[in-house]
């Protein structure tokens, strides 16, 4: 049985009431997080002051063994991480401070709002989807779920790379330069950087998605992006340089070393894609 078609005033209102259910799983989240904020900003346990904590040279010990192996020229790689680990130091000086009478309000308030629409994320993507399921035709249904189960993989691997490797390994580092100088650090920096820390490497983590996408709409095949490889790592540079908040060279090159291994993943989705496109044609 077909779905009855709805008149434009019917769709808004369905829109309407899936946007305030929408928000009311957002506000019933922001409440559960305010609930929990001192597991999430307590210095010795707090979720968000985690980065504080995990040691830097373990994380980067781990991370340049796992590049090593994946095929990356370990000459390079053991160089970086010989810079990295004598600019690192072996305790971590930083100390949080709240430099206004609301600023601690204020940064929890965001810290809250932003876990609130992860806590709410099934539900918003739940009343999404129930939205625009019956737009879609059979075919796109077939392919809109995958993509999108995806991209939103991809995208949480890069906030959870950025979060436990990335920010950890960036932050003592940072902090050691002129050590003469103490490390006080405003809770809102702190937060600022972390946050765009993590949607930077959740955007730049959906390279492979794009250059697959690309391929399928013919602007680039998988010889094209071979061919174009050299070009491709000095744009993953000056994207990387970009994206990263402070433009370091520490986050920068912690960016673009992953950007290059998912740059040779978008090669491998797009010669997936040509050769289903082969034996659609063939078959």
């Amino acid at each position: 049985m077909k779905d009855k078609p709805q008149t434009f005033l019917e769709h808004l209102d369905e829109l309407r009431g899936r946007i305030v259910k929408s928000v009311l799983a957002i506000a019933v989240g922001i409440i559960i997080s305010f609930i929990l904020k001192n597991q999430l900003f307590d210095v010795q346990k707090g979720l968000l002051m985690l980065p504080l904590r995990l040691s830097a040279r373990d994380i980067l010990s781990a991370f340049v063994g796992f590049i090593s192996r994946i095929g990356i020229d370990s000459t390079i790689i053991r160089l970086f991480q010989l810079f990295f680990q004598s600019r690192t130091p072996n305790t971590n000086p930083i100390r949080l401070f709240a430099a206004a009478p609301v600023e601690k309000f204020m940064v929890v308030f965001k810290a809250a709002f932003i876990v609130g629409i992860l806590i709410a994320s099934p539900v918003i993507i739940y009343q999404f989807w129930v939205f625009i399921l019956p737009a879609l035709k059979r075919h796109e249904k077939q392919y809109v779920i995958p993509l999108f189960c995806i991209t939103l993989l991809f995208f949480l691997i890069g906030v959870i790379f950025a979060f436990f490797i990335v920010i950890p390994i960036s932050l003592p580092v940072l902090s050691g330069f002129l050590p003469s100088i103490e490390n006080q650090w405003r809770l809102e920096y702190y937060f600022s950087f972390v946050v765009q820390v993590m949607l930077a490497f959740g955007i730049a983590f959906e390279l492979p998605i794009v250059m697959g996408f690309v391929s399928w709409i013919g602007v680039f095949s998988a010889d094209s992006f071979k061919r174009k490889r050299k070009i491709a790592i000095v744009l993953i540079f000056i994207a990387s340089a970009i994206l990263t908040p402070q433009q370091d060279p520490f986050t920068l090159f912690l960016m673009a070393i992953p950007l290059m291994i998912l740059y040779e993943l978008g090669i491998r989705f797009a010669i997936m894609i040509g050769q289903r496109e082969a034996d659609a044609l063939s078959g």
